[in-house]
């Protein structure tokens, strides 16, 4: 059994200025059947350089068809169709803080945020990729 472990990481700056950042997006599907919110890609340009730690890469979520900044919504395993009406749609959320997770071997930095119109008919927790980088 895989276990996941959660754990705030400490750091105001970072936090203050994610609360700074627009915090709308609007729903799309990918390529590769992901449904994500695209968001600024601020998230990724403000926000990586104040972790300070040089071992770091910045994702490379950029350029040709890449995504840019995203919350995720749906993996393309989990196999739930959207609506092509719900697509496009402008959906706010809240960041509620900064955490890193360790699954196995590998481990994350990510923000935790609120949907505010709930993208899944209840509000939801989502993980922003915009820093899902390995530590």
């Amino acid at each position: 059994m895989k276990i996941l472990s959660i754990k705030p990481f400490d750091n105001p700056k970072l936090l203050n200025r994610a609360l700074e950042l627009p915090s709308t997006g609007y729903l799309f599907t990918s390529n590769e059947n992901l449904t994500y919110l695209d968001i600024d890609n601020q998230y990724i340009h403000q926000l990586f350089p104040l972790l300070k730690n040089k071992r770091l890469k910045k994702p490379n979520y950029f350029g040709g068809e890449l995504i840019g900044a995203h919350i995720s919504a749906i993996y393309p395993e989990e196999n739930v169709k959207i609506h092509k009406e719900d697509l496009g749609q402008k959906h706010e959320f809240k960041v509620i803080g900064i955490f890193t997770a360790k699954l196995e071997l590998k481990k994350y930095l990510f923000a935790k945020c609120l949907d505010k119109h709930a993208l899944i008919e209840q509000n939801i927790d989502v993980l922003f990729q915009f820093l899902n980088i390995f530590l």
